[in-house]
């Protein structure tokens, strides 16, 4: 287990989720949500099918269950529908924050229980420092503002909190580029439905730009699935969510240069107990001499 290889995949990975925000933004503007979810997940199946292809990748799922790989599909397309829903029922900024806790909580339950992990006092201390970074990012906030998007919030934490569980779990034991495109494969059906739900199936007229931008979004999420796969194979499961929680402050940068969204103080406290809390995650494996 390579764990700096393991922290800088995952806080790449965090990096790019941070752009993830423009990229939506862009495409918001000719797709609806589950039209762009569904035209990205096909761009990154294409992707990773290709390299499969092309590099002879092997395809074997030897020892390995097949209830464990349907989860593993089904785990990323039900954690962006109960984002999804988490976002049409409350804040964008709770969804977010409320994701992250249900993951960082989950995965430390599951890190535990599946891959003996243990609970140290730096674990402990930068659980504590990424939690209050989202209170700061949430804030105000009392508890008479708990409604069923926070409850959609915290299911799509559990979700990802999966996803990330079996990443670390499969991550070494089939070829990756194979699971991310199972798990694009379970998107693309999941997300499907929800357009033909929605009666969006109508397909919009994409100018060159937007669809440059699906293009690169797609190519994103696949590289982004990789870097995750790599990043949890060779790093702990808790800490490891919580230098992918870099994403808030990586987005707020982003937000900052490409929309002038000037962070509010408590913001910048978030983002300072973010950067605290990933530096404690990795000083966390240095070994003493």
């Amino acid at each position: 287990m390579n764990k700096t290889k393991g922290f800088v995949s995952l806080l790449s990975a965090g990096f790019i989720f941070g752009i993830f925000g423009i990229l939506v933004r862009l495409l918001n503007s000719e797709l609806t949500n589950y039209q762009q979810i569904f035209f990205r997940s096909v761009v990154g199946f294409i992707l990773a099918t290709a390299i499969i292809t092309f590099f002879k990748r092997k395809i074997s799922f030897k020892n390995i269950s097949l209830i464990n790989l349907i989860l593993f599909a089904v785990s990323l397309p039900l954690t962006i529908i109960f984002y999804t829903l988490s976002i049409l029922k409350t804040k964008i900024i709770l969804a977010v924050a409320t994701l992250y806790l249900g993951s960082i909580l989950f995965s430390l339950i599951s890190g535990i229980l599946f891959f003996k992990e243990k609970l140290t006092v730096k674990k402990g201390l930068a659980i504590v420092a990424s939690i209050l970074a989202l209170y700061y990012f949430t804030i105000p906030f009392s508890l008479t503002n708990i409604n069923i998007g926070l409850v959609f919030g915290v299911l799509s934490g559990f979700t990802d909190a999966l996803s990330n569980s079996f990443k670390k779990h499969l991550g070494g034991k089939v070829d990756r580029f194979l699971l991310i495109a199972i798990q694009m494969m379970g998107t693309i059906i999941v997300s499907f439905a929800l357009v033909f739900y929605t009666k969006t199936l109508t397909i919009p007229q994409i100018s060159p730009f937007i669809f440059g931008i699906g293009l690169l979004f797609g190519f994103f999420l696949m590289l982004n699935n990789y870097l995750m796969l790599v990043g949890f194979h060779n790093f702990d499961l808790n800490l490891g969510t919580i230098v992918l929680s870099s994403e808030l402050l990586f987005a707020s940068i982003f937000g900052y240069l490409f929309y002038k969204e000037i962070p509010t103080f408590n913001e910048l406290i978030g983002g300072g107990l973010i950067a605290f809390s990933v530096i404690i995650a990795h000083l966390n494996f240095k070994k003493n001499k």
